[in-house]
């Protein structure tokens, strides 16, 4: 059996719906948080999109060709073996079959915050600013390493093929959403900001303090950060700067080297100069959104 089928009719459903879909809902979200910015440029929007871009050439790629081919895949291989889910009657197994996979997306956001994956993940995380073209700035080598855990427990779950692939496109709509720097209104984002990640949520997870990093690693529901106590969203927007802060000399940030930076020693958490990024707790519960 193919594991990788790149040519499944269900992945040609893909192609033909759903990346037409997630272009026209990247364009609208670049639309509105270009005439709607949440927080100040700190760079030139030329100098990362250009940057940003090629950075995604080859793990847009690897995905389609790798990751979505595995869910199909895998998922497949496991149809005929009784899983934990496929013994649920509808429509609860779709349902366990999009929380697990949200679950999934939760967790191995977290792993990519251990020590070997986050030689990969750095590279998406060390943008100096937030945008539309951040949720693209990942490395490849990180999209090739998610397939055994994203696609691989899934399918030992029991998750078909078409959830998979369905729930990709909310996933990736939602990534796409939450890294904008999009000022939603105030009050609709902190109505929204209980159940799903919102931009000044995840953008509190791309802050250079270290504890802030370290929160907020949900990809469309909250739920998950609740309960594992990794929600904070009472940092004012104002306040946050966004990055590494190994990284924070934007001369450093050359498309070679981020394809490389898997290769380089594990950096500190500190400034060039030695300083490590801090300011205090803030008052209020840490689930009150903040502006």
């Amino acid at each position: 059996m193919n594991l990788f089928p790149a040519s499944h009719p269900l992945l040609k459903r893909f192609d033909k719906y759903a990346t037409p879909i997630l272009a026209v809902v990247g364009l609208g979200l670049l639309l509105f948080e270009t005439r709607k910015p949440l927080r100040k440029r700190t760079r030139p929007r030329t100098e990362r999109w250009v940057r940003n871009v090629l950075v995604a050439a080859p793990s847009l790629p690897a995905m389609r060709l790798t990751l979505l081919p595995a869910m199909v895949g895998l998922g497949n291989l496991m149809a005929p073996y009784r899983t934990p889910l496929s013994r649920l009657p509808e429509p609860a197994r779709t349902l366990a079959e999009v929380l697990l996979l949200d679950y999934l997306g939760y967790s191995w956001h977290r792993l990519l915050h251990s020590p070997l994956l986050w030689r990969f993940h750095r590279v998406h995380h060390s943008d100096l600013d937030m945008d539309l073209t951040t949720a693209w700035r990942f490395h490849f080598g990180e999209m090739l390493a998610s397939i055994p855990y994203r696609a691989g427990i899934a399918a030992l779950m029991g998750v078909r093929g078409s959830t998979a692939l369905g729930f990709e496109v909310v996933f990736e709509a939602c990534t796409a959403f939450h890294h904008t720097n999009l000022a939603l209104p105030y009050e609709l984002e902190r109505r929204l900001a209980p159940f799903m990640v919102t931009p000044r949520a995840h953008g509190i997870h791309h802050s250079m303090v270290d504890r802030e990093t370290q929160s907020n690693f949900g990809v469309v529901l909250t739920l998950w950060d609740r309960l594992h106590r990794t929600l904070r969203l009472n940092v004012p927007q104002q306040d946050l700067t966004i990055g590494v802060p190994a990284f924070a000399d934007p001369a450093g940030q050359t498309v070679p080297r981020l394809l490389a930076l898997p290769l380089e020693p594990q950096d500190t958490w500190a400034l060039p100069s030695g300083e490590v990024p801090e300011h205090p707790e803030y008052n209020g519960p840490m689930t009150e959104l903040a502006e």
